[in-house]
């Protein structure tokens, strides 16, 4: 967030998460299919901000919960999930201050819920889409947070593993439906904390793994966003003015996981 008026509405949280409620209450656990897995992942966050770049990079932990269930007319419906976690090297420069060089730690805690429904087209082949909700807090500093909220769509194909063909697949397109950022501004000392709605954001993803057991697989991914700068917000207190704004942002997440499937009976 840089120094430099929010757009109206906030984002129908609430009727978005009944939306992936929604597409996984058919799952009956007689018939689903379980998957647990974890790992790790290259985390890169940079921002276009000038005299001197924002740059992010580091490692995070995560955990990935998925059930999924197939439905007549070759469709199937699922639920993933994802919770991380991590510290990584924070090189850029003071809010206040943009000319100061500084180098520092940021800390990331955020989760990644999507439920997805596929349509078969060839035998392990299916057409996909998808429903994202993101939450992330990035903590710069003790008075210092970022707390985005995100909801995206994804439009993609994957190949399912099998007996025969142990190699899985997953790629596609993931364009963003609303942002959402709250700054914080009060603890940097605003009466006013207005949101800020980063510019939309589209991205490929890719998924690729190998099943080298029935119940165990090794898989690597990327994903990540792309967002265009905010508009600006008119903020003041006592000893200072300014407009304040996200700048064009880039996050790009490269992660291997190992994971299980428990072995149908």
């Amino acid at each position: 967030m840089s120094q430099a008026s929010p757009r109206p509405g906030r984002l129908p949280w609430v009727a978005m998460t009944m939306v992936l409620c929604g597409l996984t209450l058919p799952i009956s656990s007689a018939h689903a299919e379980w998957t647990i897995g974890g790992g790790f992942e290259h985390f890169s966050w940079t921002e276009d901000v000038e005299p001197l770049p924002v740059e992010e990079r580091g490692m995070l932990q995560f955990l990935r919960l998925g059930v999924s269930t197939s439905l007549p007319n070759r469709t199937s419906i699922g639920y993933r999930g994802r919770f991380y976690f991590g510290e990584v090297n924070y090189e850029g420069s003071l809010l206040y201050d943009p000319t100061t060089p500084i180098t520092a730690t940021t800390r990331y805690t955020g989760t990644t819920q999507q439920g997805w429904m596929g349509l078969e087209v060839a035998p392990q082949f299916a057409l996909t889409a998808g429903l994202d909700l993101d939450f992330w807090s990035r903590n710069l500093s003790s008075d210092q947070v970022e707390d985005y909220s995100i909801v995206s769509m994804r439009l993609g194909a994957e190949h399912r593993s099998s007996v025969a063909t142990p190699w899985q697949a997953a790629a596609g397109i993931k364009f963003t439906l609303a942002t959402n950022e709250d700054a914080h501004f009060e603890t940097l000392g605003f009466e006013e904390n207005p949101p800020l709605q980063p510019g939309q954001s589209v991205t490929p993803y890719l998924d690729v793994g190998y099943s080298f057991t029935p119940s165990w697989s090794v898989a690597g991914s990327f994903d990540g966003f792309s967002f265009g700068e905010s508009e600006g917000v008119l903020l003041s207190n006592a000893s200072q003015s300014g407009i304040y704004f996200q700048p064009a942002s880039k996050m790009s997440v490269l992660g291997i996981r190992v994971e299980y499937r428990p072995t149908p009976r």
